[in-house]
C-alpha cells in the first residue's frame, strides 16, 4: 500500500502578494466590523499570516491605517487624472459632485472611513479628514474665484452639497431620507438629478450677472445715464 504523501507546505508568497493579503483582508474586515471595531488579529488571521509578518511592515495598527487610507479615500484626485484640464464648467461641476454618489455606492471602505471620522477624533482620522481637505479644495477655490462677482457663495454651497451627499450615504441604511430611498437606483437617480439642476441654477445666476454686465457695459458706450442703465436692466425697484 502506497505510503500517504506528506503535505506539501503553502508556495512562499511574494512580497507583494502578502501586502496584497493584508490589504483585502482588512478591506473586508473593515466592510464587515467598520474601523472601530476591526482588531488586528482578525486582519491577521483573514490574511492567513503570523503577526510577526505584519509587524515587520507595521509597528501597530494604527500605523497600518494611516498608510491604508492614503489609498482608498481619494476619489476626488482620481476623477482628475480623468479631467485633462480642469474647464470650471457646469458639466464638469456636476461630474464631480455626481461622481462622489456613484464612489461611495460602490466604494464601502471609504463610506466606512467617514463613518470613522464622525464617530472617532484620533491622529489617523484627523490627518485623513486633513488631506482630503488639502486636495479638494484648490478646485473649489478656483469654482469659488469663477463666481467672486457674483452673490453666489460656491465654498459654502460646495460644503453643503458634499457634506449633504457625505450624510445621506451614511444614513441610507437607517431609513430613507425626505422619501427618497439612496439604496435604490431610482433614490440615487433622484439626488442625481437633483445635484445637476442645482448647479444649473448657480450657473445661469452667473451667466445671467456677466450678461447683465455686458449689456451695462453697451449702454454705458451709447451714453445712458447710470439712473437709465439700471431702469433698463431692472435692477432697482
Amino acid at each position: 500500500m502506497e505510503k500517504d504523501k506528506p503535505k506539501g507546505r503553502r508556495p512562499k508568497r511574494t512580497k507583494a502578494q502578502i501586502d496584497d493579503c493584508i490589504n483585502q483582508a482588512a478591506v473586508a474586515e473593515i466592510i464587515e466590523k467598520g474601523f472601530s471595531d476591526t482588531i488586528l488579529y482578525g486582519i491577521i488571521k483573514r490574511a492567513k499570516i503570523e503577526p510577526v509578518v505584519f509587524y515587520n511592515r507595521y509597528k501597530s495598527l494604527e500605523l497600518f491605517y494611516d498608510e491604508f487610507v492614503k489609498s482608498k479615500d481619494y476619489w476626488f484626485e482620481n476623477l482628475l487624472k480623468e479631467i485633462d484640464e480642469p474647464q470650471l464648467s457646469r458639466e464638469e461641476l456636476t461630474k464631480i459632485l455626481v461622481s462622489l454618489i456613484d464612489v461611495l455606492d460602490k466604494d464601502s471602505v471609504m463610506l466606512e472611513l467617514l463613518r470613522w471620522e464622525v464617530a472617532s477624533e484620533n491622529p489617523t482620522t484627523r490627518r485623513s479628514a486633513a488631506l482630503r481637505e488639502f486636495h479638494t479644495l484648490p478646485l473649489a477655490k478656483d469654482y469659488e474665484n469663477l463666481f467672486k462677482n457674483t452673490e453666489v457663495d460656491m465654498l459654502s454651497l460646495s460644503a453643503l452639497v458634499i457634506g449633504g451627499i457625505y450624510y445621506l450615504e451614511l444614513h441610507k441604511n437607517l431609513s430613507p431620507f425626505s422619501g427618497i430611498d439612496l439604496k435604490t437606483e431610482e433614490g440615487r437617480q433622484r439626488i442625481k438629478d437633483a445635484i445637476r439642476a442645482f448647479v444649473g441654477i448657480l450657473f445661469d445666476l452667473k451667466d445671467e450677472k456677466l450678461r447683465h454686465e455686458r449689456m451695462r457695459g453697451r449702454m454705458k458706450e451709447k451714453g445712458l445715464s447710470d439712473a437709465d442703465i439700471e431702469y433698463c436692466l431692472n435692477l432697482k425697484d
